[in-house]
């Protein structure tokens, strides 16, 4: 009976359990009860894809916070700038390490996520060090100073004796005589950097040997003309902008390229209706351009829209009107800058007023034979400032050291005539600059043989005027080629052939 009793109690006790309580969910202030309220607060978290970049650098943050929304959103960025929105962008402007915070806050309260240093602006650093003492008898123990700028963060000490540490300022013991190369590399989150000092540490036998320090091998410069043209054009080490993807004998085609695309493509834009038009004539177009045609016929639109024309004006000083002087004058020295800045030319007096003169010559003397056959056929000659022309001399003279283009061209007024008679007159016109230029290229070449100023004068008037032969004869309607090319084809290959191809050994392969 006893254990009857204990199994009764045992159910009532359980059914008791079991009995449906009302209950109630509720969200927001419903509360007492019957109810069980469910909080959910904000657990707040962010993240970017990048986090280190040079300065100005704008950072796209994301927020991926937890918890009940709706949810407010206050950044702080580090920097004393803030935001209010879930997924902002900011901008560092100024180089540092950053602390970024995130504060999330809905109905049940708030959190807050802080990262020290989660976004950094800056630099790849520079490498730099010194070592004392640098000579001295085995075993000789040297202190390596790191004075890199840019604050790295790692590097690596090659000291030549097939030792390495990545210490910032560490010892090393040269155990074995010997001169040693050393080599340091550093980095950051920025990018890295290297230097290495070639012969720097002299550890020598305690008994007093001779080290011999190998000289470095002179090389003989070529004879011949192959000698005097790579005199002429001087060194290839000017320390330019695209030097680190572009090597040195490629420097010349780049500058071609450049500027004939630059050329072309101010063409098409100031035509842009032509490019429109669709179907048939688009496909003529294409046919035109595959054919030679399309870039004079733009270029031609182009002169016509704009206005272009030669004018009529009394000529004072050798044949030409006072704002025709003006436009020379101005050409001049904007060709010495351009080819000043080209072979990086230190800015002495002397060796600016060398580049005027040699410009000076070969400006003046190469339009000058336009002039003496427009004058001959009884046009009227007129010289414009090319401002397309300019900015493209000096664009190719930064960035690969070769001035390709020139500030100013030619325009003639003609009576009507037949078209043969006009096409063979514009030839002999236009041939005149490129052949007087070539001329001049020969005579300042001769001229380096001489030594001295003579030979500084030579290397620079053989450049300009060998650059200004090839790019007049380009075969578009800004130069004098494509008038060339209409008159007579054979003296236009005669030439443009030689010119390009001795342009092209003279840059690339001297």
């Amino acid at each position: 009976m006893k254990r009857l009793a204990q199994i009764f109690l045992l159910l009532i006790a359980t059914g008791i359990l079991l009995l449906p309580v009302p209950v109630g969910a509720g969200t927001g202030n419903e509360t007492g009860p019957g109810y069980i309220t469910v909080t959910n607060p904000p657990v707040a978290d962010f993240f970017t894809s990048i986090r280190y970049g040079h300065a100005p650098f704008t950072v796209s943050f994301a927020d991926t916070s937890r918890g009940y929304a709706p949810m407010s959103y206050q950044w702080d960025f580090g920097d004393g700038s803030g935001s209010a929105e879930q997924n902002p962008t900011h901008t560092y402007r100024n180089d540092g390490e950053y602390t970024v915070s995130l504060t999330v806050t809905n109905q049940y309260g708030s959190n807050t996520k802080t990262v020290p240093a989660y976004i950094g602006a800056g630099s790849p650093p520079v490498a730099d060090f010194t070592a004392t003492p640098r000579d001295g008898t085995i075993p000789l123990t040297v202190s390596f100073t790191d004075s890199s700028t840019n604050k790295p963060d790692t590097w690596l000490w090659d000291f030549g004796d097939g030792a390495t540490s990545a210490e910032q300022n560490p010892s090393h013991t040269y155990t074995q005589a010997g001169i040693y190369p050393v080599r340091l590399s550093v980095s950051n989150h920025f990018g890295s950097n290297a230097l290495s000092q070639t012969a720097y540490i002299n550890a020598s036998s305690p008994v007093p040997v001779a080290v011999t320090v190998p000289a470095e091998p002179v090389k003989e410069k070529p004879g011949g003309i192959i000698g005097l043209i790579q005199e002429a054009k001087g060194t290839t080490e000017k320390n330019l902008p695209t030097a680190a993807f572009i090597p040195p004998q490629f420097m010349a085609l780049a500058a071609v390229l450049t500027s004939m695309g630059v050329v072309v493509i101010q063409i098409l834009l100031a035509n842009i209706g032509t490019l429109s038009q669709i179907g048939l004539k688009a496909a003529k177009f294409l046919a035109d351009l595959a054919g030679g045609h399309a870039v004079e016929k733009l270029s031609e639109k182009e002169i016509e829209a704009r206005n272009i024309a030669a004018r009529k004006m009394e000529r004072h000083f050798f044949g030409l009107s006072p704002g025709e002087v003006i436009i020379v004058e101005a050409a001049v020295l904007m060709v010495a800058i351009a080819y000043i800045l080209a072979d990086r030319a230190e800015l002495t007096l002397q060796v600016v007023l060398i580049y005027i003169a040699v410009g000076a010559v070969s400006v003046v003397l190469h339009d000058f034979g336009h002039r003496y056959f427009a004058t001959k056929h009884g046009c009227d000659a007129d010289i414009r400032f090319w401002g397309l022309g300019t900015i493209i001399m000096f664009l190719t003279a930064w960035l690969y050291g070769s001035a390709f283009a020139q500030p100013y061209r030619n325009l003639v007024n003609r009576d009507a005539k037949s078209e043969q008679a006009e096409t063979r007159e514009i030839g002999i016109e236009m041939v005149a600059g490129p052949v007087v230029s070539i001329i001049l290229m020969i005579i300042f070449l001769g001229m380096v043989q001489l030594g001295g100023l003579w030979a500084i004068a030579g290397g620079i008037g053989f450049v300009i005027n060998l650059i200004t032969a090839v790019y007049s004869l380009i075969p578009i309607s800004t130069m004098d080629g494509g008038a060339i090319w209409r008159w007579n084809r054979s003296v236009y290959l005669a030439l443009f052939i030689p010119m390009i191809v001795f342009y092209f050994f003279t840059f690339m392969l001297v």
